[in-house]
């Protein structure tokens, strides 16, 4: 796809059968991501299918679409092991061996979280001594450059793999939202030094003799403080995916108050959504990327409308152009010398 495409235009692959709407959904949306500038999109599925929903629109973003043929989906639930082998050519299979095959550089799905998080690490590989890639990013409008890692693909983690991921958090942080000298922090029940369970205090004590910017513990109401204490805040996937999941019900939870106790307006309309991407942003803007993967991807939620989903593109080119994929082996490396793990 690459070799046909204008000067500085970046081939990105979408799941187009991915999420919970398909090509209804992820037609507009990659031209939309196109119509934004910057990307192509390798709508990757079911042929018929997509051409049922592109020929709906009359605009020039289709010229930087192409269609790639899958079979099958992968569905939400599935053991992700045992589907990869029993569907091989399930769109999210094929999205990631387009990255594998250099036709695209980044893959995204709003599809199976479980399933494009096994075709990342199986297709694309991991970096070395990272044994599945970390989901990670800001998912709290209220602290929009916080990186939160992990949220969910590493529920038992040892405390070198949290120095690796506050390593690729502050990475993300330096690279993708122009912090100098991001502070990173364990998310704890005490700010107060040695407050934690074992995990967080054998992490801590690694944490301090490297060169990251370790300032200690923050509370999870920190994270609603417009991330004032910290840039990067690490987690293991267990902990970091119930914060994820609660404030995602507790948006959903609090629109749905403001919609019955007030009457119908723009102005209550303009309120719900304002509240919901305070405390939903991974849903208002789509998608994170796995961390430590050999190649980019984006994992988004199934619900995803449009806006989200092209998002999520919007992401996929964010870490293509600030290229991070390349820059994570340096830095764990750096990292795990000074604390003497190799």
């Amino acid at each position: 796809m690459s070799d046909q495409l204008p000067e500085g235009i970046i081939p990105i692959a979408l799941d187009a059968m991915g999420g919970d709407h398909g090509p209804p959904v992820t037609v507009p949306a990659a031209l939309k991501a196109i119509g934004n500038g910057g990307v192509a999109v390798a709508l990757v599925g079911d042929p018929t299918a997509i051409e049922a929903e592109l020929v709906k629109y009359d605009t020039p973003a289709k010229k930087l679409v192409q269609i790639v043929p899958a079979e099958g989906v992968i569905p939400e639930g599935a053991n992700p092991a045992m589907a990869l082998r029993a569907h091989p050519r399930a769109s999210v299979l094929v999205a990631a061996g387009a990255v594998k095959a250099g036709k695209v550089e980044a893959f995204v799905s709003m599809g199976s979280t479980g399933a494009s998080i096994a075709a990342g690490t199986v297709l694309l590989g991991t970096v070395d001594g990272v044994e599945r890639g970390a989901l990670g990013g800001p998912i709290i409008g209220y602290a929009p450059d916080t990186v939160i890692i992990d949220l969910g693909t590493n529920v038992d983690t040892r405390p070198v793999q949290l120095v690796d991921f506050a390593a690729l958090g502050s990475l993300m942080s330096r690279l993708i939202y122009g912090k100098t000298n991001p502070r990173v922090a364990l998310l704890s029940v005490g700010s107060e030094e040695g407050k934690g369970n074992a995990q967080v205090k054998a992490t801590t004590e690694l944490l301090r003799n490297s060169s990251l910017n370790f300032i200690g513990n923050v509370e999870p109401q920190d994270l609603t403080d417009g991330g004032g204490k910290a840039e990067v805040v690490v987690c293991d996937g267990f902990v970091g995916n119930i914060v994820l999941k609660l404030t995602e019900g507790l948006g959903r939870a609090i629109v749905k108050n403001i919609r019955s106790a007030l009457p119908p307006s723009p102005e209550v309309d303009a309120l719900a959504e304002e509240v919901f991407s305070r405390t939903n942003m991974l849903a208002v803007f789509g998608g994170g990327p796995l961390l430590g993967l050999k190649g980019a991807a984006i994992v988004g939620h199934g619900s995803s409308g449009v806006d989200a989903i092209a998002g999520a593109i919007a992401t996929a080119l964010i870490v293509v152009e600030n290229d991070y994929i390349n820059s994570q082996d340096a830095e764990l490396e750096r990292i795990r010398s000074e604390i003497a793990v190799t």
